[in-house]
C-alpha cells in the first residue's frame, strides 16, 4: 500500500530537539479507507475548505502522485504532496498541493520532503517541476525559492477575483549539485 521512498537524513536535523529519525516518505499506491481519511483530514487541517476531498484525492492517488510524510509507527501524517503531469510538457510535473503540518513548519520538513520527492520525481525522467502560490505566502515562497524554484510568471486571478498567484518552476538537473549546498548551509 505505501511504497518507502527514503528516511529523512539525519544531518539535517542534528540541531534540533525533536528525534525524527523515524520520519518517512511514502508514496501512496493504494490506500484503505482509513489512510484516505486521514490524508482528507490533513488537507482540511490545513487548508480549510479548500483542502482536497476523497472525490479528488482517489484519482490522484490512481492518475498522479500522492507522497505523505509520517512517523513509522504513527498514522498521524505531517506532510502531504500531491503532483500530476503536464499534459503539455511530459517531463514536467506540477505540485497541485504541499504542506506540512502547521507545528513542524519551520524546522527544514518542508525543504527535506521537498527535496525527497525531487529525486524520485528524476528516478521516473522528470525534468522541472512547477506550481503556484499566493503572492501573499511569503514563507513558502521563501521555502520554493530556497530549494531552486524560480518565479517565470506572474499570473493575477488566477483563482478568481484577488487570487493572484506566481508561478515558479523548479529545473531537476541540478537538484543534485544543490544538495550540498542545502546540507552545508
Amino acid at each position: 500500500m505505501l511504497e518507502e521512498i527514503n528516511r529523512l537524513p539525519r544531518k539535517l536535523i542534528k540541531d534540533l530537539d525533536l528525534n525524527l529519525s523515524n520520519f518517512k516518505v511514502y508514496l501512496v499506491q493504494d490506500f484503505d479507507l482509513l489512510l484516505l481519511e486521514n490524508m482528507v483530514n490533513f488537507g482540511l487541517n490545513i487548508f480549510g475548505e479548500l483542502g482536497m476531498n476523497e472525490w479528488g484525492l482517489v484519482p490522484q492517488i490512481r492518475h498522479g502522485s500522492v507522497y505523505i510524510l509520517k512517523e513509522d509507527d504513527k498514522t498521524d501524517i505531517v506532510g502531504l504532496a500531491i503532483l500530476m503531469r503536464d499534459w503539455e510538457n511530459t517531463e514536467k510535473a506540477y505540485l497541485f498541493d504541499f504542506a506540512i503540518e502547521k507545528e513542524m513548519q519551520g524546522h527544514g520538513f518542508g525543504r527535506q520532503f521537498l527535496k525527497i520527492i525531487a529525486e524520485n520525481l528524476q528516478e521516473q525522467d522528470f525534468k522541472k517541476i512547477s506550481l503556484t502560490v499566493d503572492v501573499e505566502n511569503q514563507s513558502a515562497i521563501h521555502l520554493y525559492r530556497h530549494i531552486g524554484f524560480k518565479p517565470v510568471e506572474y499570473s493575477p486571478n488566477e483563482y478568481g477575483e484577488g487570487h493572484n498567484r506566481y508561478i515558479m518552476e523548479w529545473e531537476l538537473k541540478d537538484s543534485k549539485a544543490r544538495e550540498k549546498v542545502i546540507y552545508n548551509s
